[in-house]
């Protein structure tokens, strides 16, 4: 769990309950272009990069250049695997370090595999994992949900019916918990 978001579950106490978002599944395993993903224009792609980079650098993240965009439904189905192995957070962490800084293809099953291994899942488990389908259907009322509720942008916090949308300072994500109802823990 990030930073923000460990924090305000410590202070206030509250469940943090993720799910997984369908960004572009149609994408093919070997994944996209930035360019034929959002525009044809070199200055949207790069402004949209300036904005990634500057949004990460705010909250203390690594960021690299991603040049393309790939398909994350197997590692979608894993990251609840590995939450399911109480590795969730580290799992989710090396993923981003892997795309957002490295820019591996998080699509290949070898890659995944070695995420897994790097937080100390069994990575030889991996395709077995995905095969059995153990989390297709989590994922899959996930995106139902996401569908539902409108949701087009990662992340998006939901509590009761407000939501924040996109990476928000600290203070904001504190305004929404306490509009709805939470208070801080007092020691």
């Amino acid at each position: 769990m990030s930073g923000r978001i460990a924090r305000l579950k410590k202070e206030y106490g509250i469940q943090i309950r993720r799910r997984t978002f369908p960004f572009r599944s149609d994408t093919p395993e070997d994944g996209i272009s930035l360019a034929a993903c959002f525009s044809d224009d070199p200055l949207v792609i790069q402004e949209r990069m300036r904005n990634l980079k500057e949004t990460a650098a705010k909250l203390g993240l690594p960021f690299g250049s991603p040049k393309m965009i790939y398909n994350s439904r197997s590692a979608q189905e894993l990251g609840l695997w590995a939450e399911s192995k109480n590795k969730g957070d580290a799992f989710l962490q090396a993923l981003y370090k892997a795309y957002f800084v490295v820019g591996k293809n998080i699509a290949k099953i070898p890659v995944l595999a070695d995420i897994a291994a790097s937080v100390g899942l069994p990575g030889e488990n991996v395709r077995e994992v995905l095969d059995a389908g153990v989390f297709k259907e989590n994922v899959d009322r996930d995106w139902a949900k996401a569908d539902e509720m409108n949701i087009l942008v990662l992340p998006t916090f939901v509590m009761n019916r407000d939501r924040l949308v996109g990476a928000q300072p600290y203070h904001k994500l504190q305004r929404l918990v306490e509009k709805n109802g939470a208070v801080i823990k007092r020691a």
